[in-house]
């Protein structure tokens, strides 16, 4: 519990120098914890509901264990995001998974992915409402009670709606493979929403989350995302293509 108790305060430490104007002041204090909190919910939103579905039919909690590489990945967006000045910034936040020791079918793990799906929805929809009517009610907290709350609204916002997004596409190393495999019907009506959401929260042109880059920065955002997305293929294919001989003898040997 310790590391990941750690890793999140690393990770919220990481995420908060997406902040141009991030340093030694109390506003930046105010950035940094809002950032943990949003990393807290977003773990909760993700992953509680899919861990309560599978204790109810396997009787296990599972065990959370941190990707450490993932981390490092993490790290390195946020600097490239520093460097070419990306506003918004680019960070991946997938840094801890559970573990458990009873898989289960193919319908349970379809169960805990399409309820973790939905919460992680419901929680970024809710986020961008409180958000909207924080900035247009202005409550007046104080200014550190402000950037604390709007830092963790808008994280919220803007992870759950790409985790969902992106997560939910039918490839082999997302969640949505295996919520497509077991059902299309849930697969297409979830993939509809979270895209719906995406496009109309965070790119619809009265949001201004993309729309006043201009042309250098838009080439750097998409040179990262392409440079990315190929890591990842890359990744994907030499596990899938390559490095299979340990997996087919354990196949072999189970046989």
């Amino acid at each position: 519990m310790s590391t990941v108790v750690g890793s999140l305060l690393l990770v919220a430490l990481i995420s908060a120098f997406l902040d141009p104007t991030f340093g030694l002041n109390t506003r930046s204090v105010a950035v940094y914890l809002g950032f943990l909190a949003a990393l807290i919910v977003m773990l909760v939103s993700f992953k509680a509901p899919g861990v309560f579905v599978h204790r109810r039919r396997h009787r296990e909690w599972g065990e959370l264990r941190v990707l450490p590489w993932t981390i490092v990945i993490a790290a390195l967006f946020v600097l490239v995001s520093r460097v070419f000045s990306l506003q918004p910034g680019y960070l991946y936040g997938v840094i801890i998974g559970v573990a458990f020791l009873e898989s289960g079918t193919l319908r349970d793990e379809a169960l805990e992915s399409t309820v973790g799906m939905i919460w992680a929805l419901v929680v970024a929809v809710a986020a961008w409402a409180v958000l909207g009517w924080y900035r247009s009610s202005e409550p007046g907290l104080g200014e550190f009670a402000s950037v604390f709350a709007q830092t963790a609204l808008a994280a919220i916002v803007v992870a759950g709606l790409e985790a969902t997004g992106f997560g939910l596409m039918p490839f082999r190393f997302m969640p949505g493979w295996t919520i497509y495999r077991w059902n299309r019907l849930v697969w297409g009506g979830l993939f509809f929403l979270s895209v719906f959401a995406f496009i109309h929260i965070l790119i619809g042109p009265a949001t201004g989350y993309l729309i006043d880059l201009d042309p250098i920065v838009w080439l750097a955002a998409l040179g990262v995302f392409g440079g990315f997305a190929t890591f990842t293929l890359l990744f994907w294919g030499y596990f899938r293509f390559v490095y299979r001989e340990p997996i087919e003898a354990v196949e072999g040997a189970e046989g």
